[in-house]
């Protein structure tokens, strides 16, 4: 049975220029794009994140960013309808801007 090195064998034949675009290709293959959500659930969102941020009760969202889904906890101290942005303060004290557009879930 033949014995091969995989992708061994073919890296010494490979610009750097294609490597990068090898692993740029690779990294939207694995990206996911945002959910549609209907009415109802971006009411219900909101109707979570209002009551959160007036009784300052920590929440967990689940954030999209560049195709990946992100969980973020802290506190909203901020919500921006102007800008349509909210203002967390995570857990390591540190403040964090979130586009309203990004959120997928609120728990």
């Amino acid at each position: 049975m033949l014995k091969d090195r995989g992708n061994i064998k073919w890296t010494s034949l490979m610009l750097p220029e294609h490597v990068v675009e090898l692993k740029k290709m690779w990294e939207q293959a694995n990206e996911r794009p945002i959910p549609l959500l209907d009415e109802q659930e971006l009411e219900e969102m909101n109707v979570k994140l209002q009551e959160a941020y007036s009784k300052k009760i920590p929440v967990q969202l689940t954030v999209h960013k560049k195709g990946t889904q992100e969980t973020v906890n802290g506190i909203i101290t901020k919500i921006d309808s102007f800008q349509q942005t909210l203002l967390l303060e995570t857990d390591s004290e540190k403040k964090e801007i979130v586009p309203f557009p990004s959120i997928i879930y609120v728990k």
